[in-house]
């Protein structure tokens, strides 16, 4: 593993405000998490006699509880109400009761629990990093001695109090990374970890952040319910990357940690963990989010200090935290051009010994907004401190900016202290082509022996001569022969060639001639039913529908043929560009929404959230739109589910159509995807919806398959090249 700064990935597209609303809908009822909000908000409120009553109230119920699995929700419940050090003490009595209920995941959750609030106490962490290694291996396990070894990084960090401890402490992990990089993805994310964490302490830089990115796409490959490590990671880059001023990764990072948090809420409420709540988290996250406000469009600024507000209106920790420093209100009003009210919020708490380590951030806005407002005895006082700071930033940025270049410098030496051992290498690998190079004489040899025994058989040779000539005066004869069936091949070939363009030219006259008149037809038929009385309008309203429904099939029926005919003589053109693929999905569905039969359902699902890829948004929408009516047409009760995802690699985008309707048999693979083929001659269509499909697939570079394995009803998988 080497860590270069080449090859890092540009930012996935960032989830929609919409998204992330229907995420929330769907994996956060409204009803439980306001009953589990409310609890956790009288007991967070009150004080720790009162703590305790409940606490000694939890006990009393533990003890009638008879098996582990019964007690393991009461005793979650007792530990997060606890403070050190009963809570160590507790969280202990839950691992064990959760071992022995079967439940491994609540062992590792609240032993990772007990190390992230030690996090500081490096003989804690060894404590516990024991006792997950005396557990049966797992990935779970796996991932809890990552996450602790991790936490473990950050208190040794604090260790190396000099800058040369830590400029000696990165030239050694660099060495280790080059030259005998870990063989695990837990040992390399640790190592990788460490690095960044040196680097942190030295430059918040460009080479930071490089590395940050490649730390979070190996935390990526990790189990995506691996939560506590992803958490870490989003919460530490979330700050970096603000810092740094790559808004787009921050806000990105954001949302993401807002999602492994609604995961976490979801879980506790599964398990009847009432008194856990991560409302003064999300409060800090809508604040950063805020605070690249600069990247947000308005309806998301709002969103996130919409939900900042009421998070401090109803978190304790949150309510204090926006006393003191109301952040989430100065970034909307600088946003929104509402100087007045930034420069009046900035005023009131920028002495506020909370805010030092934004000072000069909140010094600027203040300055931007008393000039916006002409205040300028402001001005005058604020300048001479911003300048100052201005200074003492610069300092701080050339002084790291040195330290980021002595980094770099001792990373290329131990590049070339690399080279120097792969030369020594190739050296090693000359001596071995000497050897080689013996072996290749004796093998020589061999093969004069083998062509003595060529020479004996030159005479079998001679004889089969003249059986050649024999065969080459048939073969001339033969191939006369062929040249004469080919010309009548040709010639053949001329008049379906004829035969064809006229086919085409009829089937384009007929399409005129068929889509005017149907067009008329559904017009008049509206301007028939807008011109009776109301009387007669609710009677002949189902005939006008039935009559525009049927126009509108023929019509699609004249469309396909004509495509078809299109792809066939390869007249069709991809248009190419970058498109969002979740909007496209959302589309498709909606368009066939409407032919669903009653009681049947249609969801969009995006497992991975939103991507962009270049493609035909028209081909692409034309080609779901068909899998998604097929699927509507055969499916009478149940759901239908369109589906995206990639492949394991990423290289490839996958759409899924899967429904529970009346199947089809896998010896029909391939029949259903030929020419006016139907299964059902009584189901309306021309049979050539899943051909175009097809056609349209692999003219985009992908394939379009039937899923045989699924039975359940038809499933269609369209894959497409994954190019940015």
């Amino acid at each position: 593993m080497h860590f270069s700064l080449s090859g890092i990935l540009p930012s996935r597209r960032l989830l929609s405000i919409c998204t992330l609303a229907s995420i929330l809908a769907t994996f956060i009822p409204a009803a439980a998490r306001s009953s589990h909000h409310a609890e956790h908000m009288r007991v967070a409120s009150a004080d720790q006699q009162t703590r305790q009553k409940i606490i000694d109230s939890l006990e009393v119920e533990l003890s009638r509880l008879s098996t582990p699995e019964d007690s393991v929700t009461t005793l979650f419940n007792i530990y997060d109400l606890a403070v050190q050090p009963r809570k160590i003490e507790y969280g202990k009595q839950l691992a064990a009761t959760a071992c022995r209920a079967g439940k491994s995941w609540m062992t590792f959750d609240v032993l990772r629990n007990i190390a992230n609030n030690n996090q500081r106490n490096v003989d804690i962490l060894d404590e516990v990093l024991e006792m997950v290694k005396r557990y049966p291996e797992s990935e779970d396990r796996d991932n809890t001695i990552t996450f602790i070894r991790i936490l473990r990084n950050s208190s040794l960090a604090k260790a190396a109090a000099t800058t040369d401890e830590r400029v000696a402490r990165i030239q050694e992990l660099v060495r280790e990374a080059s030259a005998t990089p870990p063989k695990s993805l837990g040992d390399r994310i640790v190592l990788l970890h460490a690095l960044c964490l040196h680097l942190s302490e030295l430059s918040e830089g460009d080479l930071l952040a490089d590395y940050l990115h490649k730390l979070g796409e190996m935390i990526e490959e990790t189990s995506s319910d691996n939560h506590a490590l992803r958490n870490v990671y989003y919460v530490w880059a979330s700050m970096i990357y603000t810092k740094v001023g790559q808004r787009t990764l921050a806000i990105q990072t954001c949302r993401n940690l807002l999602d492994e948090i609604d995961a976490l809420d979801k879980r506790n409420e599964d398990i009847g963990r009432i008194y856990r709540c991560y409302d003064a988290n999300r409060y800090i996250v809508y604040t950063r989010l805020l605070e690249n406000y600069e990247e947000l469009d308005p309806s998301e600024v709002d969103l996130y200090y919409n939900e900042a507000m009421r998070m401090a209106k109803s978190d304790p920790r949150a309510a204090a935290t926006y006393a003191k420093a109301p952040l989430p209100s100065i970034y909307r009003a600088f946003y929104k051009k509402n100087y007045r009210k930034a420069f009046e919020l900035i005023d009131s708490c920028k002495s506020d010994p909370y805010l030092d380590s934004r000072k000069l951030q909140l010094t600027k806005m203040y300055i931007g907004a008393a000039t916006a407002i002409g205040n300028h005895q402001a001005l005058l006082e604020a300048y001479p401190a911003y300048a100052r700071m201005l200074e003492e930033e610069l300092d701080s940025r050339q002084n790291e900016r040195y330290r980021e270049l002595q980094v770099l410098y001792d990373v290329n030496e131990i590049k070339l202290e690399n080279l120097k051992l792969r030369e020594e290498e190739q050296l090693a690998r000359k001596q071995m082509w000497r050897t080689v190079t013996i072996v290749c004489v004796g093998l020589l040899l061999a093969l004069g022996v083998f062509i003595f025994f060529l020479l004996r058989m030159g005479r079998r040779k001679a004889m089969m001569a003249n059986r050649l000539k024999i065969a080459n005066k048939n073969l001339r004869n033969e191939s006369r022969e062929l040249r004469e069936t080919r010309d009548k091949l040709e010639i053949a070939r001329d008049a379906a060639r004829r035969a064809d363009n006229l086919k085409t030219d009829f089937i384009n006259n007929m399409s005129h001639e068929v889509k005017v008149p149907l067009q008329a037809m559904s017009e008049y038929s509206q301007m028939i039913l807008e011109n009776v009385d109301d009387e007669h309008k609710k009677y002949l309203s189902t005939f006008a529908e039935r009559l525009t429904l049927n126009c509108e099939l023929v019509n699609t029926i004249v469309n396909d043929v004509l495509q078809l005919a299109e792809l066939h003589n390869s007249t069709l053109r991809i248009k190419e560009k970058p498109y969002s693929l979740l909007p496209i999905c959302e589309t498709s569905a909606d368009a066939v929404r409407r032919k669903l039969h009653p009681g049947v359902t249609l969801s969009v699902i995006a497992d991975k959230g939103d991507m962009i890829i270049r493609t035909d948004r028209h081909r692409l929408i034309q080609i779901l739109v068909n899998l998604l009516s097929n699927a509507a047409k055969f499916t009478e009760n149940g759901e239908i589910t369109l589906r995206l995802d990639t492949t394991e690699d990423g290289s490839q985008v996958v759409f899924t159509v899967t429904d529970t309707g009346v199947g089809i048999d896998p010896c029909n693979k391939d029949t259903i995807f030929e020419r006016f083929s139907k299964l059902d001659n009584s189901v309306p269509g021309a049979g050539i919806g899943l051909t175009i499909s097809r056609m349209l697939a692999e003219l985009m570079g992908g394939t379009l398959i039937l899923d045989t394995a699924y039975t359940e009803g038809a499933r269609f998988v369209l894959s497409l090249p994954n190019r940015a």
